[in-house]
């Protein structure tokens, strides 16, 4: 058994700009979890526990459900907070351009992991990026403040591909493991 989700990932060059802004965001006073850098990513479906008999048969699915997806372009702006900046929990950054790629790639393997198990997620999509968890809102009012006000726009990318990824939960933070990779059409 393993814990895994299907994601894809920002290039080096949008990881240096997204860690630009992380590096400021870590000088407030206040509790939040803040995601490394090397795990950010965009997540299109999580699986949760996955039992790694069926792994050949998830592996087919992602492939056909990827299969006919044209690469595209992915740029980042904004940074904002799930579910509002009055009760943050979840402090991410947002998209500029790739949000219907993304959303069609997440429409497609939803349906894809269907038949295998892995319940529909019942929340509406959102692309974004994770950047860090709130563990106690008190102190949080400068942080939500100064985020709406920032200025934040990265790099253009092509996504060309999609990844299933291990998650190992540990203490220090979760440990992504690149499993499997899902080419898109060039």
């Amino acid at each position: 058994m393993l814990r895994a989700f299907i994601a894809v990932d920002i290039s080096d060059r949008q990881r240096e700009e997204v860690g630009a802004i992380l590096d400021k965001l870590m000088n407030y006073d206040v509790r939040v979890k803040w995601v490394k850098i090397g795990n950010v990513h965009i997540t299109l479906k999580f699986l949760g526990d996955t039992d790694d008999k069926i792994l050949p048969d998830l592996y087919g699915a992602i492939a056909n459900a990827v299969s006919n997806h044209k690469a595209f372009e992915l740029s980042l702006e904004k940074l904002g907070c799930f579910p509002n900046a009055h009760r943050p929990r979840v402090i991410w950054v947002g998209l500029k351009e790739g949000y219907d790629g993304l959303k069609d790639l997440s429409r497609e393997i939803e349906q894809a992991v269907g038949p295998l198990g892995f319940k529909p997620e019942k929340r509406k999509f959102s692309a974004h990026l994770t950047i860090g968890r709130v563990k106690d809102a008190g102190n949080i009012e400068s942080l939500t403040r100064d985020i709406s006000g920032m200025d934040f726009s990265s790099s253009a990318t092509t996504v060309s591909k999609v990844v299933f990824y291990q998650s190992t939960l540990r203490p220090q933070g979760p440990i992504y493991t690149s499993l499997k990779e899902f080419e898109l059409i060039s």
